[in-house]
């Protein structure tokens, strides 16, 4: 072990640590594990040495352009590094917080598109056009891509089994119930609705399905529906390593869910009914709408029912027979309404309001008590 990796272990158990939040704490170890390294690889310092300069170089660089790296990741860096210099003791801490604090915006800004600052902007492409001789790459591990309902029975089954030990949905916070009801809808779902198996999927089903689809489910609870994003990464995870996708499949489902948490969140804070009015909002606004002009949607909805009916009924198809007897429910409550408004004299509140007073009743010991008084 190096004297990085002692002060990383120092670090996991000081005052400084159990400072931060539960998902600062959560991504410590790999932002500083993966931060020395960068800083050791492209400015051969070591953590008692960053520079201001360095610091922003970094932040920018292959630390945060990896596409595993997911909004939570994001938002813990600078904390998390800050709180590990304070506990160094940096002499330049002051001009190192601000560095970090001024390349914040910055950093996400390449972690959304998994780039680093000199791949965004174009700086690379003249490396890039070179002619430079390919390197042998290494025969991949057959992707399994002839599939057939056995196939993905097998598929779920071997995800129900590695829910409880594999190391890709350790530290979850679903239990393994909630966690495979959560990875089998998805599933199932890009099966049934997209006829999309593991290794042919597309970019918009997954966000479709994850984002819009899951939310909708009337058996999902609030909180599976904020680990959503988590579960399906740890997901993406796992198949990858275990050969049912690819890289670019790996690489496509992390884009899905990429920015997809604070939607998901949002979703979960509100009833069924009102989910379905956020999600036809979200497809008006898609098209150029501007929804906070309430005349202005109302007014593209009513030229556009068609379109909007079936994108919801697209959204809604899986939970049909749900849907159907919901739709049951409100036709018998209106009918009822509709017939107690024509004959008030039928409304059962107000004949229990005319029944009779009722007097006390007393047992027949305490009836002969009140005569002998």
């Amino acid at each position: 072990m190096n004297e990085q990796e002692q002060h990383i272990d120092q670090f996991l158990t000081s005052s400084n640590y159990h400072q931060l939040s539960a998902n600062q704490q959560k991504h410590a170890q790999d932002i500083l594990t993966r931060f020395n390294k960068q800083m050791a690889n492209d400015q051969h310092l070591t953590d008692t040495t960053w520079t201001p300069e360095a610091v922003k170089a970094v932040m920018v660089g292959e630390f945060i352009a990896d596409p595993a790296l997911t909004n939570q990741f994001g938002i813990a860096v600078v904390p998390v590094l800050r709180a590990y210099q304070e506990f160094l003791k940096v002499d330049n801490l002051t001009e190192i917080v601000k560095a970090m604090e001024a390349q914040r915006t910055t950093m996400n800004e390449c972690r959304k598109a998994h780039k680093t600052w000199a791949q965004l902007h174009g700086e690379e492409e003249a490396k890039n056009s070179a002619p430079v001789k390919p390197a042998e790459k290494p025969t991949p591990k057959k992707v399994v891509a002839d599939w057939n309902p056995d196939k993905f029975k097998d598929l779920l089954a071997n995800i129900q089994k590695a829910i409880v030990d594999a190391p890709q949905f350790n530290n979850l916070e679903l239990d393994n119930v909630e966690l495979q009801y959560v990875l089998q809808e998805f599933l199932e779902l890009m099966v049934q609705e997209c006829g999309e198996y593991p290794g042919h999927w597309t970019f918009s089903n997954l966000q479709r399905v994850l984002g819009m689809m899951m939310p909708l489910d009337p058996h999902i609870s609030i909180k599976q529906i904020h680990n959503i994003v988590p579960s399906a990464q740890a997901l993406f995870e796992y198949m990858k390593q275990n050969n049912y996708i690819d890289m670019e499949q790996y690489k496509m489902g992390l884009k899905a869910i990429a920015n997809m948490q604070p939607s998901e969140d949002m979703l979960a804070s509100l009833n069924r009914d009102e989910r379905e009015t956020q999600l036809v909002l979200s497809f008006i606004n898609s098209n150029g709408i501007d929804t906070d002009d309430a005349d202005v949607a109302e007014a593209w909805m009513g030229e556009h029912k068609q379109e909007v009916a079936d994108f919801m009924r697209g959204l809604l198809n899986p939970w049909g027979e749900y849907e159907r007897k919901r739709l049951l429910k409100r036709q018998r409550e209106m009918q009822q309404r509709q017939q107690l408004a024509n004959h008030p004299q039928m409304d059962p509140q107000l004949k229990r309001k005319k029944k009779s007073l009722q007097g006390i009743k007393f047992s027949k010991k305490a009836r002969r008590r009140i005569r002998h008084r």
